[in-house]
């Protein structure tokens, strides 16, 4: 299918090129223009809004799609070409069209422009997208074509790195390191100046943005000097009794594993000794495990002890990558399948069923599910962080949450990372039933964890719920997060010109949200 989608589509670029070479070379300043773009460095993901006149849009042959340079200002090169999509037609007359990028072919450039040129080599739209986190997005793009700036760098059976050849690699915003064992030595001196290092093992991959490390930070509170200081990054298979142990934590869940049970590490190290481990950071990192079995029901885990939790998990056709932003003991489990008779013919059905093959939400029993049950304030926090693969660093300080209640950690979680607040009296309320502008409260803040910030204006808040004649019961705390959970479709209304935001909500509709979140995430 991608065969075919890239021929058609360098069929199209064919002849929108021979049509303009039949153009008189003339100056489009106002042929094209775009309105809004982003790109994640981290990810590589890409989108892009732009419009052309309708001269332009004629000339091109009424296009399906158009393309758009990708442009490193930093390395002063072209990084490759989207193709954005027709979408519609305003009432001026303008075609907009629109690129979402999803996977990692642009990740690692920094300072990137986006260019549309018209008739052939003349730029007429030219525009530096916003740097953002993980950023939703939906469409196959071709691939890149590059210089080779990404060539692999290879550790020393030791695996030591050189540090000239990691600085070189750096050049681009990212580097890739292949190691023959479980580690990968990398001189800190080489790392000051940023971007993404992937670490390639036969287990899998790990990537590890170096913003999240601030090593010269860390070598003055240590006391060391830059070049003293290695990081060393281990991707280790499990032996002997702690992979014994694991196995049978995930044969508690009634599943079975289909990667090696890998534990990944960080740490700074320096005359051989350990001075400091990372164990969590400021952001979602991805880790990959090569899949050694097959299953319909594969999602990544994180272990510890006895304890199995999943982490947000995208299964491709020979590896997982799981998200997560702790360092632990991971694999990717076949889980046995879920079903809940009380879902047959339900609307949040397929939602549900997905979720719960993912060990995010849990039936009540006797095959049911309950959707339209109400949801307590506890239940969602446990339930996005579930979602997230959230952990605790302490226990929650909210007065009316005992350490020894069900939620007791899930709600500490969920504090922690700023996605539940308590009533400003120190309490949580945690038996309380949830609201729905509550709950879009609490998956706006879960989504900004995630890297995806809604900023509106409030001009753009108040336009947003302009049209629910319900917009008047929205507490003023909620309004800016309600806006933002309908911008980025997170909350539909529950009518066309109502939102019901006081009104409790379901767990149907809970799961709903959670599919939302991690959709927009791309982390499902």
């Amino acid at each position: 299918m991608k065969n075919l989608a890239i021929r058609k589509t360098a069929g199209l670029m064919a002849l929108i090129m021979a049509i303009s070479m039949l153009l008189p070379i003339i100056a489009y300043a106002a042929g094209a223009k775009f309105t809004k773009g982003t790109y994640n460095p981290n990810t590589g993901r890409v989108t892009a809004t732009v419009y052309l006149t309708d001269t332009v849009y004629q000339s091109l042959g009424q296009p399906a799609t158009v393309a758009i340079q990708v442009y490193s200002n930093y390395s002063n090169k072209v990084v490759g070409w989207v193709y954005a999509e027709y979408k519609s037609t305003d009432s001026n007359g303008y075609y907009y069209y629109e690129v979402k990028v999803t996977d990692a072919t642009y990740k690692g450039y920094r300072n990137v422009s986006f260019n549309f040129y018209y008739p052939d080599d003349t730029l007429i739209a030219s525009y530096t997208p916003t740097v953002v986190g993980n950023d939703p997005g939906g469409i196959f793009i071709p691939p890149v074509t590059d210089d080779g700036d990404d060539d692999a760098v290879k550790a020393n059976p030791d695996g030591s790195v050189d540090a000239d050849a990691l600085k070189k690699a750096l050049e681009s915003g990212s580097a890739t390191i292949e190691i023959s064992g479980e580690v990968a030595k990398l001189p800190a001196s080489a790392l000051t100046g940023g971007g993404v290092v992937t670490i390639v093992s036969e287990l899998g991959s790990y990537e590890l943005p170096l913003d999240e490390l601030n090593l010269e930070a860390l070598a003055e509170e240590l006391g060391v000097s830059l070049d003293e200081l290695v990081i060393v990054v281990t991707i280790a298979e499990l032996k002997g009794a702690a992979k014994e142990e694991a196995e049978a934590a995930i044969e508690s869940t009634g599943a079975t594993a289909v990667s090696a049970i890998v534990d990944f590490k960080v740490e700074a190290v320096s005359g051989g000794k350990t001075l400091y481990e990372f164990k969590k950071f400021g952001k979602f990192l991805k880790r990959t495990l090569n899949l050694t079995g097959e299953g319909d029901n594969l999602v990544g885990v994180r272990i510890t002890g006895n304890s199995v939790n999943p982490v947000p998990t995208q299964v491709g056709d020979d590896d997982a990558a799981i998200f997560s932003n702790s360092n632990s003991v991971y694999a990717i489990i076949d889980v046995a399948p879920k079903s809940f008779a009380d879902l047959r013919n339900h609307w949040a059905e397929k939602d549900i069923t997905t979720l719960a093959n993912k060990l995010i939400v849990n039936g009540t029993g006797a095959d049911k599910f309950e959707p339209k049950r109400d949801v307590t304030r506890a239940e969602f926090a446990a339930l996005i962080v579930r979602a997230l693969g959230l952990q605790a660093s302490e226990a929650a300080d909210f007065s009316d949450v005992p350490a020894s209640a069900w939620y007791a950690d899930a709600v500490a979680a969920a504090a922690e990372y700023g996605i539940v607040k308590g009533d400003g009296t120190g309490k949580f309320r945690p038996t309380d039933k949830i609201t729905r502008q509550e709950l879009a409260a609490m998956v706006v803040r879960a989504q900004a964890l995630a890297g995806i910030e809604i900023d509106l204006s409030s001009a753009e808040v108040a336009a947003l719920l302009a049209g629910f004649k319900d917009a008047g019961q929205i507490g003023s705390w909620a309004r800016a997060e309600l806006a933002a959970a309908i911008e980025s479709g997170i909350v539909n209304g529950t009518s066309a010109n109502t939102v019901s935001p006081t009104a409790t909500a379901t767990r149907a509709e809970a799961a709903a949200m959670i599919i939302r979140l991690l959709d927009n995430a791309e982390f499902i």
